[in-house]
């Protein structure tokens, strides 16, 4: 006599699974239990047991490649998960760079009825899978008097502008942005966690219309700590190390709801407190143990990234070596580091790739930084060297110590 291991068994309905909201609450099972099937509530997808991971169960009829609005999938990287799966050469793929449909926040449970929109998508470099989350656009901040230039509280946690995203374009706003907390939910679910809601790109562009990858790729991928110049790419410039890339802290992949809040309890802002607890973006056991992370490439395959190609001079790109402490940031359970912030007791709330100082607050020509309103309202008020960084400015000044060195400045997550 058969065992029927479902939750409901109806003669006019069908057979109902199992519900369980989301990884966590799946069932305890071992590898004697493989061909189980549960319903994942969050995800409205079905999974089988196989004996050592949880799989999806794939729809039958179109690969959701994002290509139109019925089709939208939850991020890039799941387009290009879905349709390696479907057998879809590399060629296929990468065809489908450009604007896809997408919707984060359905498919990571955060709003169930949450409506698809075009984003811009990378499906080439360093294994592709890039979602554009946040857009700056020097050159706009520069003619609106600043105001303003930093991301405020949005950025990054919010759906801001979003459909901007759709292209790389100048799109007559400051900055444009999703909530890339949806982005780290989701993406973590594929691959059983071993790649995805890990990973960010950093890149920029002088061209302010009709851009592609072309135009923000200025890295040959084959150097540690080459000194930063501008760089012709495609129809524009770009810096050298445009495009290079960082990893979320380990506490915000497992839980990202506190990534980037400028409002929590423990951000300082000037005059709260240094600190001299530190991670270290260019230490291997470091990145090993908390996250984080500087790095000039990945490797090719976006399913098997590497954490070997570590920058050695992130924290200070317009030298070909850093400070003995470059790479030290606020370490992920301390004060602003509780929110991936890199500097504790200054005006307004930085991520960056590395400090000047043992005290953690401040920075002096970073790869990369992006700034935030603060807790207090404040902004950055200070320098960064010679106008090599990608991002955000970090003072009301088109002075070149103080201004991205690029017009059209972007994150990618994957």
């Amino acid at each position: 006599m058969g065992i029927i291991n479902v939750g409901q068994v109806s003669s006019t309905r069908g057979v109902k699974f199992g519900g369980f909201a989301g990884t966590n609450a799946y069932p305890t099972v071992t590898s004697a239990d493989a061909g189980f099937l549960i319903y994942d509530t969050q995800l409205n997808k079905l999974f089988i047991w196989d004996g050592s991971a949880w799989n999806e169960i794939k729809q039958t009829g179109g690969v959701l490649d994002g290509s139109t609005q019925d089709l939208a999938n939850g991020s890039a990287l799941a387009i290009l998960v879905d349709m390696t799966a479907s057998g879809a050469s590399t060629a296929d793929i990468r065809a489908r760079e450009g604007a896809n449909w997408i919707n984060p926040a359905k498919f990571s449970g955060s709003n169930s009825s949450a409506a698809a929109f075009q984003v811009w998508c990378d499906m080439t470099t360093q294994g592709g899978g890039w979602t554009l989350s946040i857009k700056y656009d020097r050159s706009y901040v520069e003619s609106n008097n600043y105001s303003p230039y930093s991301l405020e509280r949005a950025g990054g946690r919010s759906y801001t502008n979003n459909t901007g995203l759709a292209n790389l374009n100048a799109n007559g706003t400051a900055y444009e942005t999703l909530d890339i907390r949806d982005i780290i939910t989701f993406n973590k679910t594929l691959g059983n966690g071993l790649f995805g809601g890990r990973w960010m790109m950093h890149a920029c562009t002088d061209l302010g219309s009709g851009a592609g990858r072309a135009e923000y790729t200025g890295s040959t991928f084959d150097s540690s700590n080459t000194v930063s110049t501008s760089r012709n790419a495609g129809s524009s410039t770009t810096l050298s190390h445009s495009p290079c890339f960082s990893q979320f802290h380990k506490n915000m992949i497992q839980n990202p709801s506190n990534l980037w809040n400028t409002e929590a309890s423990w951000v300082t802002n000037s005059g709260g407190g240094a600190t001299s607890t530190y991670q270290d973006y260019q230490d291997s056991t470091s990145i090993t143990n908390y996250g984080g992370g500087t790095f000039y490439k990945l490797g090719d395959d976006a399913q098997n990234p590497s954490e070997q190609y570590i920058h050695t001079n992130a924290a200070y790109i317009d030298t070909s070596t850093d400070q003995s402490y470059g790479g030290r940031v606020v370490r992920q359970d301390t004060q602003d580091g509780q929110s991936m912030f890199s500097v504790s007791n200054r005006e307004g709330s930085v991520y960056c790739s590395g400090n000047n100082n043992t005290s953690l607050q401040g920075h002096n020509n970073p790869a990369w930084q992006w700034g935030w309103y603060s807790r207090d309202g404040s902004q950055q008020t200070y320098g960064f060297g010679s106008g090599s960084c990608i991002g955000t400015h970090c003072y009301n000044s088109n002075g070149a110590q103080y201004r991205p060195g690029k017009r059209m400045n972007y994150m990618f997550t994957r």
